[in-house]
């Protein structure tokens, strides 16, 4: 891979914030931080969109998948070159991704680096990690799962 999971990391807060990028933040900031629009918002929107798919019943993500929660993930696997640069047998696998995908607001990347033989696919190595680490960081952040948000409801006078 030629881009490392922060800036992986970077690519999809920048997807889930309808394309807004913002400065990189490792803790929880109590000023608010603008951003700067470096993507459509409807394309972002629509990535996002195409990303929770991974995590349904037949895509590649699904040991990520969070009971209650949207997630939008992409799974990964990579050969990686040895001395010469030949491929020297191993891998990394990756899963990226946001959460809830209903309204981002934390993004998470997982590399592993030359998982055992026969289990190199990020499928079926980081995207259950994806899945353990999310989880009670959303529970931790306080943001209630997708089933269990308040509807909107719009005021009509009448």
């Amino acid at each position: 891979l030629r881009v490392t999971p922060l800036q992986l990391a970077r690519a999809y807060a920048t997807l889930g914030a309808c394309g807004v990028y913002h400065p990189l933040s490792v803790t929880r900031l109590s000023a608010p931080v603008y951003g700067e629009q470096v993507a459509d918002p409807k394309l972002a929107d629509a990535v996002i969109r195409m990303m929770e798919s991974d995590v349904l019943p037949g895509g590649s993500g699904v040991r990520a998948a969070v009971p209650g929660y949207r997630l939008a993930i992409k799974t990964g696997t990579a050969e990686k070159l040895g001395a010469g640069g030949k491929y020297d047998g191993g891998h990394i696998t990756y899963t990226a991704g946001v959460a809830p995908a209903s309204r981002p607001e934390v993004a998470l990347v997982v590399v592993i680096n030359n998982p055992k033989a026969g289990q190199h696919f990020g499928g079926s190595v980081a995207a259950p990690v994806f899945g353990q680490i999310i989880g009670p960081v959303l529970t931790r952040l306080k943001i209630a799962p997708d089933a269990l948000r308040a509807p909107v409801v719009h005021r009509q006078s009448g």
